[in-house]
């Protein structure tokens, strides 16, 4: 990797900055604190609306936000902006106690403090062309992948161990009022502001795109250059899949291992650190085949890594087994995610980076409802958690087929672009 400078570090802090919301907040303990101690009732389905809703709103949200940014040259604004809203949005739930009279409070600040997490990467993203040069994107990427996988698993284990292990709290909280997990949603929101803060002082803002367009007669000059580009169309298709197959496999993971392996809620634990440090090994490996090769190679070959994971996954009935094939699947969804975010940065123009990463935003969001529900419809019609998890197969040999042979090339923006 080329010398580590501050640029690339603030933007690898970034990541490890970020990734305590979703960790904390979404899958292991604000949302289970929300299920079974606010919305009592019916707040497994009141949770899917927060997470359905925060979805749709980022997939309207990010091209138009993306667009904006690009043509008044202010993405660290908004990024600024975004990243203040997703503290306040976070550190408010302190005051979501436990009782139903608390229920639409904490589902409108969840689901903005999501949307904002969601939205922050479309311009994030964006910036890692200001960061180092195109020879070492992949590197750097899949670095800054490696450090948010184990800025996650840090802060829960942290969390863990401070606020929700211990019968004794600090700061004179107590467990009756639910204050382990409330203390947890401040911990992490700070967490978010102290290691992101540095990429507003050492990255540059983007170029700004001359056009004279408002923001939907732009918007919709970077649909047409999607279409144009078959490959570009092509990978795009493919990503809608691939991500939706990661969305079910993230909601999902744990249960499998739960219902086929019979895990105890400890090994689960142990099961999500494994993902993630597997998931971090190999963005760092990924990023290092981004630069030697293409991106484009590193997500087909992951791609093929997670088909024939899955595929041994499903066959499997001994538990040690299951332990080894867990680890090579999380070693290949880490590339995936990070050379997902090479390849546009090496072929779009800087100056619409914003715009483009917004689209990939969309394809990554605007279906990512329907495979939790089909995965879910088909274990419940089947009593099959194996049957569900070929579904998710299926989405990922879906994604290797659509995206073909050929690599989106570099677009050029004298020839296409205004």
């Amino acid at each position: 990797m080329s010398k580590l400078n501050k640029k690339s570090i603030s933007f690898m802090l970034f990541d490890w900055g970020t990734s305590p919301i979703p960790t904390i907040h979404t899958t292991f303990i604000f949302s289970v604190y929300f299920v079974s101690s606010i919305a009592i009732e019916d707040g497994t389905f009141i949770w899917g609306l927060v997470l359905g809703v925060s979805g749709i709103l980022t997939a309207i949200f990010s091209p138009l936000i993306g667009s904006y940014s690009d043509r008044n040259e202010n993405r660290k604004f908004f990024l600024f902006f975004l990243l203040l809203l997703g503290f306040f949005s976070t550190a408010i739930l302190w005051f979501a106690k436990p009782g139903i009279e608390y229920i639409i409070f904490a589902a409108i600040f969840s689901c903005l403090s999501i949307l904002c997490m969601e939205l922050i990467f479309v311009l994030y993203n964006s910036l890692l062309c200001k960061v180092t040069d195109e020879n070492n994107y992949g590197q750097v990427s899949g670095f800054s992948w490696c450090a948010g996988y184990l800025g996650g698993i840090t802060s829960l284990i942290i969390c863990l161990v401070i606020f929700i292990f211990p019968e004794k709290l600090p700061f004179g909280l107590t467990k009756e009022s639910s204050g382990d997990v409330r203390a947890c949603m401040v911990f992490i929101s700070f967490w978010l502001i102290l290691f992101c803060f540095p990429l507003f002082l050492y990255v540059k803002e983007p170029e700004k795109n001359e056009t004279k367009q408002n923001t939907l007669s732009y918007l919709n000059e970077g649909l047409k250059i999607v279409f144009k580009s078959k490959p570009l169309l092509r990978y795009f298709v493919a990503r809608l899949f691939y991500f939706d197959a990661l969305i079910t496999l993230f909601a999902f993971g744990g249960i499998y291992a739960a219902k086929v392996f019979k895990f105890e809620q400890i090994e689960i634990l142990y099961f999500a650190i494994l993902i993630n440090v597997s998931a971090a090994l190999g963005a760092v490996l990924g990023g290092y085949f981004d630069d030697k090769f293409s991106p484009f190679k590193t997500i087909k070959l992951s791609l093929l890594g997670l088909i024939f994971s899955g595929l041994l996954l499903i066959s499997i009935e001994n538990k040690n087994l299951f332990w080894i094939t867990s680890f090579f699947l999380g070693f290949f969804v880490g590339p995936l995610q990070s050379s997902s975010r090479v390849l546009l940065s090496k072929i779009i123009p800087e100056k619409r980076g914003a715009q483009f990463f917004g689209f990939a935003i969309f394809s990554g969001k605007i279906t990512s409802f329907l495979g939790p529900i089909i995965y879910g419809s088909l274990v419940m019609l089947f009593e099959s958690q194996r049957l569900g998890m070929i579904f998710v197969i299926l989405l990922f040999l879906l994604s290797f087929f659509i995206l073909g042979k050929d690599e989106p090339m570099k677009i050029n923006s004298k020839l296409y672009f205004k």
